[in-house]
């Protein structure tokens, strides 16, 4: 469907990368990966032919629908969410208006068989188009818009009046329903929770198309992708397998590569040393000149090595033994509006704790609570003498001093290093060269949040808390950052979406959901396997007979049918509260659902009496 030939990109004097030939077949599931800046999004924009490249062509094959998700700077309309994501379908008011110019011009008089026949199979695909499609498109929306975190309450909402990631989420949605033979996913899992994430892999793994991702998430690359291309020192690189499989190959490649410089140094050395010694006689000049064209003719091997492996470690204050904070019996409200309840944690020094969940459940309330942030609402809490908390929090970047540089707000916190190592810290986190001396007045959202976590993680503590601070980083910084917090002593408690980083990191897990704090003694692939990672309803209530008043009795017939398309609806509003996770809501539509079940049952008895009745009677 799309074809690379020959491409280069520059921007300006940069040159982002040449010589670039890839293709995506029709069912191809791509992999695009490198660092922060490597030209990663420009790949998908020359696919959409938003931008051109400096060389060479994209080709697309006529006829390919293509879907783009970009990071940010989505712009909808004046409608509504249900009707953003319905608009999805408008393609097929275009099928429906052709089936009835087909039906009119079939009824008109005279027509031969020969155009009759054509009419006839051209109703026919566009009727079987309509019919897989067309019906049921309002439901299909609905359940896509609740697998991605909107609540029945957000459908009739206006979206311009929605964050920038409220809006990306619903371009997401939108672009799933339409069904396009290419998608283009810039980071599509910046805004979801960990229950959409595993939905979209769900959703994608069944996917009729292709589709080509950046992502930062491991786990969604290893679970879906099955070609990776790789941007490396100004080259696209494709290999087939997920990224484990990729990392793997790129390990033996870079291997193999770096032996081959080392001995091609050896060489340049040898002759080197052959040159400097002989060519000033005149019996071996010439021997010595000859050894010259060959060096200055030899293709130079680069080491794929451009430096040693950077680890950091964060400074630690004095080792807590034995417990490091408990809580028991902690619960928290907002007014009358109650988040959760009957928490009870108690996590000793050195420990890691994780914690997951859906968006708006209460993580970041718990979060606060050990921080000692925020007062609980009922139980207690305890800490340690001893306890010295850093703390990450979402708005962190806010407390920033935006006359400070970059390199001036770490330097406030970090005890014990230098300028260097600070500016090699902040390398890691996408602070390179002149960027140190940036402003902090002037650094985007994502910067500001980067500087904040750095901030965060040079105080020295030995308790860490971490509200998903991996959210701007790209895959490389997460592999640095997960090996600095597991080099780290002391205890650690984080709230993550990012399933990778809670099965390498944490010693126990915690689910905040549905009002409750459920801990398990594993990572996360630990609490998934475990029966008690879904939480359950309450028993159901015994169900009553409805009551009927006497004279006021409808026609039984009417009424079952009625009472149906009542329990379907409620069905339907049901399966709708269980995929956003809303517990109390569902519990009461499952009991509307016996409800109506146990009517439908007395109708149909009610039904048979009167029919009994009638026979007697006549």
């Amino acid at each position: 469907m799309i074809t690379f030939s020959n491409v280069a990109m520059e921007f300006g004097t940069q040159e982002l990368y040449r010589d670039v030939n890839l293709m995506i077949g029709p069912r191809d599931r791509v992999g695009l990966v490198g660092p922060n800046g490597s030209g990663k999004t420009t790949i998908l924009r020359m696919i959409t032919a938003e931008v051109e490249p400096t060389e060479g062509r994209v080709q697309t094959r006529k006829g390919t629908r293509i879907a783009y998700l970009p990071q940010a700077g989505v712009t909808l309309g004046d409608a509504t969410v249900l009707e953003e994501a319905l608009s999805a379908f408008g393609y097929l008011e275009k099928v429906h208006v052709q089936m009835l110019e087909a039906e009119q011009q079939m009824g008109e008089p005279g027509l031969d068989e020969r155009r009759l026949k054509v009419l006839l199979d051209r109703y026919a695909r566009l009727q079987h188009q309509y019919e897989a499609n067309g019906y049921g498109c309002e439901a299909r929306a609905k359940k896509v818009l609740v697998r991605l975190g909107f609540g029945q309450e957000d459908f009739g909402k206006p979206v311009k009046e929605q964050s920038g990631g409220f809006q990306v989420r619903l371009c997401l949605a939108r672009m799933l329903l339409q069904e396009p033979d290419l998608l283009l996913l810039d980071e599509p899992t910046n805004y979801l929770d960990i229950r959409s994430i595993e939905w979209l892999q769900g959703y994608l793994a069944g996917f009729g198309g292709a589709f080509v991702m950046i992502a930062h998430d491991r786990y969604l690359l290893d679970g879906l992708v099955k070609k990776v291309w790789a941007i490396e020192n100004h080259k696209v690189l494709a290999s087939n397998g997920n990224y484990s499989e990729y990392l793997r190959a790129k390990e033996v490649r870079d291997e193999q590569q770096q032996k081959k410089y080392e001995e091609q140094q050896a060489l340049v050395k040898r002759t080197q040393t052959f040159i400097a010694r002989f060519k000033g006689r005149k019996d071996t000049a010439k021997r010595a000149m000859s050894r010259q064209k060959m060096l200055d003719k030899l293709e130079r091997i680069e080491s794929p090595r451009t430096g040693a492996k950077i680890r950091i470690r964060f400074p630690e204050a004095d080792r807590v033994f034995g417990r490091a904070f408990e809580l028991s019996g902690v619960g928290k409200r907002f007014g009358s509006e109650p988040i959760f309840s009957g928490a009870n944690l108690a996590v000793s020094g050195g420990e890691k704790l994780g914690l997951f969940g859906p968006n708006g459940a209460g993580k970041t309330t718990l979060l606060r609570i050990i921080a000692n942030r925020l007062r609980p609402s009922q139980g207690s809490t305890w800490w340690s003498r001893k306890t010295q908390t850093a703390y990450y929090e979402q708005g962190a970047e806010e407390e920033l001093d935006p006359d400070l540089t970059v390199l001036e707000t770490v330097s406030r916190v970090a005890v014990g290093y230098t300028d260097n190592e600070l500016k090699g810290i902040l390398g890691i986190f996408l602070f390179s060269g002149d960027a140190v001396e940036k402003r902090v007045s002037v650094l985007s959202g994502g910067e500001r949040s980067r500087l904040a976590i750095i901030k965060v993680l040079l105080t020295p503590s030995n308790l860490l808390i971490l509200d998903e601070p991996v959210n701007h980083l790209d895959i490389q910084s997460r592999e640095v950052l997960f090996e600095a917090i597991a080099m780290y002593q002391r205890t650690v408690v984080f709230a993550a979406h990012d399933r990778f980083m809670l099965d390498k990191l944490a010693d126990k897990t915690v689910r905040v959901e549905a009002g409750a704090v459920v801990l398990f003694p594993g990572n996360y692939s630990y609490a998934c396997a475990r029966p008690e990672h879904e939480p359950e309803p309450r028993a159901s209530r015994a169900v009553k007979p409805p009551q009927v008043k006497p004279g006021n009795k409808p026609r039984p017939r009417n009424t079952i049918a009625r009472t149906r398309k009542r329990l379907e609806q409620v069905r339907q509003e049901y399966e709708m509260a269980k995929d956003r996770f809303d517990l109390n809501r569902a519990r009461e539509l499952a009991q509307q659902q016996r409800e109506l079940e146990a009517e439908i049952q007395w109708l149909k008895v009610e039904q048979i009496k009167e029919s009994a009745d009638s026979q007697e009677q006549s």
